[in-house]
């Protein structure tokens, strides 16, 4: 059986912050509503290891699983039993506690938009940067529900996955995120949540791109990937001609999750033989 030791005892209700640290400090996780056992009711068990998408953890009959972050949530019993001590209803309303209602992935995505912004705001240019290749990814249709950093609004794991390996193939700078909406992003960028597609009345166009390259001085970038499938590389490739992508050719949603997986376990694109014109 498991008993909990976390417990939260501030009269303040100041928030911890997210993320990984906090799911480990907390040290106990529940599967969403529906993805439990057959009979009913949720997997719940101690996080043994918070990785990138999946995390392994033991349950109450010490058998340990591994599911999704997608799936996961964070035990919020102490944080609510001090709300309501405090007569506070509504606390994953108020600021800094928006993340009562996220999944693993969120709480994995927010460490992950801390990384990404500099210092002060200043990028060093590097002779790896120079050297680096200009790395497009798309958007997504799952979104948080405040404002965040692109590089964390993204919830869904077709996008994460499409970070993960973007991040292998160049520095935090040299990745951007196509957005139906806005156009090109920089990975520190706040956004707020929106409902756009690309290909839809009113969203971004080529043109929008090329225009927004040129401004950010893209454009004569001799090395682009695009890591996205064929409307938002058709868009890339008009601004981009020579742009690398590697999704193009796939048969299915499962093979291009195959292949982001492939790139970002080796790091690059040209010893797994993946295609390199658009589709």
């Amino acid at each position: 059986m498991i008993r909990p030791h976390f417990s939260y005892n501030d009269p303040t209700l100041t928030p911890p912050e997210p993320g990984k640290d906090l799911v480990l400090e907390v040290g106990l996780i529940f599967s969403r509503p529906g993805i439990g056992p057959k009979g009913g009711g949720q997997y719940g068990g101690i996080p043994l290891s918070v990785g990138p998408t999946t995390t392994l953890f033991r349950r109450h009959d010490d058998i340990e699983m591994r599911l999704p972050n997608t799936d996961l949530l964070l035990w919020h019993t102490p944080f609510l039993t001090q709300a309501h001590y405090r007569g506070v209803t509504g606390l994953h309303r108020r600021p800094g506690w928006e993340w009562l209602t996220w999944t693993l992935a969120d709480h994995i995505a927010y460490d992950t938009a801390v990384a990404v912004v500099p210092a002060h705001g200043v990028v060093p240019v590097t002779e790896e940067t120079a050297a680096s290749p200009l790395v497009i990814v798309p958007c997504g249709g799952r979104k948080r529900g405040e404002p965040a950093p692109a590089g964390a609004l993204y919830t869904g794991s077709y996008h994460r996955l499409c970070q993960e390996a973007a991040r292998r193939l160049a520095p935090l700078e040299r990745i951007h995120i196509l957005s139906g909406l806005h156009g090109l992003l920089d990975l520190d960028t706040v956004v707020a949540p929106y409902e756009m597609r690309l290909g839809r009345p009113g969203s971004v166009t080529a043109d929008t791109v090329h225009a927004q390259a040129a401004d950010r001085g893209l454009l004569g970038a001799p090395d682009v990937v695009v890591l996205a499938g064929r409307d938002y590389s058709r868009i890339v490739t008009a601004v981009w001609p020579h742009a690398r992508t590697p999704l193009a050719g796939s048969r299915s949603m499962g093979e291009q999750l195959q292949r982001l997986a492939a790139i970002a376990a080796v790091g690059g694109l040209d010893h797994i033989g993946l295609h390199q014109k658009s589709a």
